[in-house]
């Protein structure tokens, strides 16, 4: 059976498929009330106000006329199922859509916070809604205010990394680490720690030639640091852990995440940069 990536990891604890379809019910719902003349209201869509009033002089306009011929050149489905054919991508360009769609009328159109506009609850919802899908994708956005524009990046590149090429228990540990509600959570972290130790433990007590003090801190790390073993009481009592505050002890757990990832992602290269020389060799032989 083939190895799961870690969208389809994500997705059996998380349903990315009914969440991205509340948010796009979200978006289609959502109303904002204007004045329509003297003493008139209208409602109308977010996509509405944003094709009239934002569209028209946006710097990453193109040739397009509205956003819906955007989506159609991206090919986004309206919305998404478990049997039709759609990548993790077309989800990525979907919410980046919103989110700039949104980041525009708050920054152009003071829509949060203006007379003539009413907004209702579902925009809120919206927001919010979009944050915890890419939260749990392990993305965040990036504002570039100059340009106009908000892109969705990879939360932490080399998590990401390390995760499409670890087993489905440890990707889900990598990508659980970063999580914002583990934040002061030491138990979490303590067990998350160990389970992606577990999967690399032959690589930590095998350092790679010229990386070794890398793994050996790791490696130590681990049995120091109240992980692997009880460092706070019997045989392997640590005063420095006892007296560490946990926002401190946090701190070095986080590094050591980092630490984690480092070495793994050097066995990776370095076997990536192997297989590179080798090509290169039969290259040159076949020239």
């Amino acid at each position: 059976m083939s190895r799961k990536n870690i969208f389809e990891i994500i997705n059996s604890n998380y349903n990315i498929v009914d969440e991205i379809n509340k948010i796009i019910n979200l978006y289609n719902d959502a109303l904002v009330t204007y004045k329509n003349g003297s003493w008139g209201h209208k409602a109308t869509t977010l996509q509405n106000i944003f094709d009239y009033e934002i569209l028209p002089n946006w710097k990453q306009r193109g040739a397009f006329l509205n956003i819906d011929e955007i989506l159609k050149k991206l090919n986004i489905p309206k919305y998404f199922n478990d049997n039709s054919f759609w990548e993790i991508n077309d989800i990525i360009n979907l919410l980046e859509i919103y989110i700039n769609i949104i980041y525009l009328l708050i920054k152009k159109l003071n829509i949060t916070n203006n007379y003539y506009y009413k907004l209702d609850n579902r925009f809120n919802l919206l927001i919010e809604n979009i944050h915890i899908l890419l939260d749990h994708l392990n993305y965040e956005h990036k504002i570039f205010e100059n340009e106009e524009k908000v892109i969705i990046v990879p939360k932490n590149p080399a998590a990401t990394a390390v995760a499409e090429i670890s087993d489905e228990e440890t990707a889900m540990a990598i990508l659980r680490y970063n999580h914002h509600t583990l934040k002061g959570d030491l138990e979490t972290k303590r067990h998350l720690l160990n389970s992606i130790a577990r999967e690399y433990e032959p690589l930590l007590s095998k350092p790679i030639d010229g990386f070794k003090d890398y793994f050996v801190k790791a490696a130590n790390m681990l049995n120091n640091l109240d992980i692997r073993h009880n460092n706070k009481e019997g045989k392997h009592k640590n005063n420095l852990v006892i007296n560490l505050e946990n926002n401190e002890l946090e701190k070095w757990y986080d590094e050591l995440y980092q630490l984690l990832l480092f070495c793994v992602l050097i066995k990776d290269n370095i076997e990536r940069k192997n297989n590179i020389e080798e090509f290169l060799k039969n290259l040159k032989q076949g020239a």
